[in-house]
């Protein structure tokens, strides 16, 4: 049965999750005794277990913390958050030395300089293009692109305005290809041969805590958030966790492994503090099968019918994506995974019917395929996430399979279309499995574990160089 469409919700823009300029990271007091959560409404707490893991990887944790010191690694020595700082030039006024007053480009970024050779203003045009002497115009002649299942291509007739071409059905297995300037049949794009490493740091169990079928986790800022049963009750909750210097070194290092060659050493311990969870229903979905998308002040998470917004403040939700009538003919006819491009304002989802990502068109409401990526040795696809290179400014689409190790890196190339980057792996211990992940807190991807009733963490290796900050 089809829900009720409620209003859609704008969002607005930049809505930067990712590495948001100035962002202030939540580090709770952290308390032994354990605080079970309760339903009927939010329940907050300040639980804590220190977490490490040894040098063959697997998991151990005692209570309480570590006599090493406990301090921020997002932030800089006189308190600033570093997590925001942007890796890719806003144009500092420099270029404009010695030029006439006017628009000028700094790569993407629209400069305005002033009649005494001084920056007056300057604005980044992601997604939209820079031309000298015009600033940001949504497009320029000869351009393609895609919005969910449309060929868009660029109408220079006065101002460049994207214009739609054809609509690819996506029921038939099509998608918008923008190397044929049409539409093309699917399919698997991309190798299977490992082109870099990643590694396994902490596993946390909140069974103490009362939750189960841990999956779906993302994470914003220092904040772990999941979805689980509690006592029956399906559950949105969050942990934050806390990074120590368990080495004594005089440093916070959250990449540092035994395993590691460019940061080799014993993995510092983590502290996690449960800090609330919130009972929801979300059109009778269960934990695995609703990745969330988080942000300050909102959770989104997919699901049978849509995307839904949940604002942290006031615990109301609104509609943000209805799901398309075609997703709901397929073997799991859900929005089950989720990832949001802040450069393009572009939707991710898909589903376990298939190793193939959505894309959603906001000025349509619909999806259309965006790319199908190849077996990665697992069982089903089961964990996608966004997330923009701070170097760069490219987007990269992330994606596993469940019952594997090995996530695929992706991008959108305006002339080569959707390109496999790399395929990163590790090695995990055996049956695993990946029921959902999100990038976030120590610049590592965390991943529910679904029936090991956990949540735990990845990253570090060669993934550093598309997830970091600078510095």
């Amino acid at each position: 049965m089809t829900a009720a469409t409620p209003a859609t919700v704008t969002l607005p823009r930049p809505w930067t999750r990712r590495h948001p300029a100035a962002r202030a990271l939540l580090w709770l007091p952290l308390a032994a005794a354990c605080a079970a959560p309760e339903q009927g409404g939010p329940v907050t707490g300040a639980s804590s277990l220190t977490i490490g893991v040894s040098a063959d990887t697997s998991a151990s944790g005692s209570e309480g913390t570590s006599t090493g010191q406990a301090t921020n690694p997002n932030t800089s020595a006189d308190g600033e958050s570093t997590m925001g700082a942007p890796k890719f030039d806003l144009g500092d006024g420099s270029m404009c030395e010695g030029k006439a007053p006017g628009l000028y480009c700094d790569g993407n970024v629209a400069v305005e300089c002033a009649d005494n050779g001084t920056l007056a203003d300057s604005e980044p045009c992601a997604p939209e293009v820079c031309v000298e002497g015009q600033g940001c115009v949504a497009c320029t002649v000869g351009q393609w692109s895609c919005k969910g299942p449309r060929v868009m291509s660029c109408n220079v007739q006065g101002d460049p305005y994207w214009e739609e071409i054809e609509v690819c059905d996506p029921s038939a297995g099509e998608y918008c290809d923008v190397t044929v300037h049409g539409c093309s049949p699917l399919s698997p794009l991309g190798g299977t041969e490992p082109s870099g490493v990643y590694y396994l740091y902490s596993t946390f169990s909140p069974v103490a805590d009362g939750f189960n079928t841990v999956s779906d986790v993302d994470s914003e800022g220092n904040r772990i958030w999941f979805t689980a049963w509690s006592g029956g009750q399906l559950v949105v909750a969050a942990y934050d966790v806390q990074l120590l210097d368990s080495d004594g070194d005089g440093k916070l290092e959250p990449h540092q492994h035994p395993d590691s060659v460019d940061e080799p050493g014993p993995i510092e311990e983590r502290v996690f503090t449960f800090v609330q969870s919130i009972p929801i229903s979300n059109d009778g979905a269960v934990p695995h099968q609703m990745e969330l998308y988080a942000t300050p002040t909102t959770l989104m998470w997919a699901g049978p019918n849509q995307i839904t917004a949940y604002d942290l403040a006031t615990g109301t939700s609104s509609q943000v994506a209805p799901k398309s009538p075609w997703i709901g003919a397929m073997t799991y006819g859900y929005l089950a995974f989720l990832g949001y491009d802040e450069v393009s304002d572009v939707w991710y989802s898909g589903n376990e019917s298939g190793r193939r990502v959505f894309q959603y068109d906001a000025e349509t409401q619909q999806w259309g395929y965006a790319f199908e990526f190849p077996v990665l040795s697992g069982d089903h696809m089961d964990g996608m996430d966004v997330v923009t290179d701070p170097n760069t400014g490219i987007p990269y689409v992330y994606v596993s399979d469940m019952t594997s190790n090995f996530i695929g890196q992706y991008r959108h190339d305006p002339v080569m279309g959707w390109v496999q980057e790399n395929l990163f792996t590790y090695a995990e211990d055996t049956g695993v499995p990946v029921e959902g992940f999100g990038f976030g807190a120590l610049y590592h991807f965390w991943v529910g574990g679904w029936n090991q009733n956990s949540f735990y963490e990845i990253g570090g290796g060669d993934l550093v160089d598309f997830l970091d900050p600078p510095g």
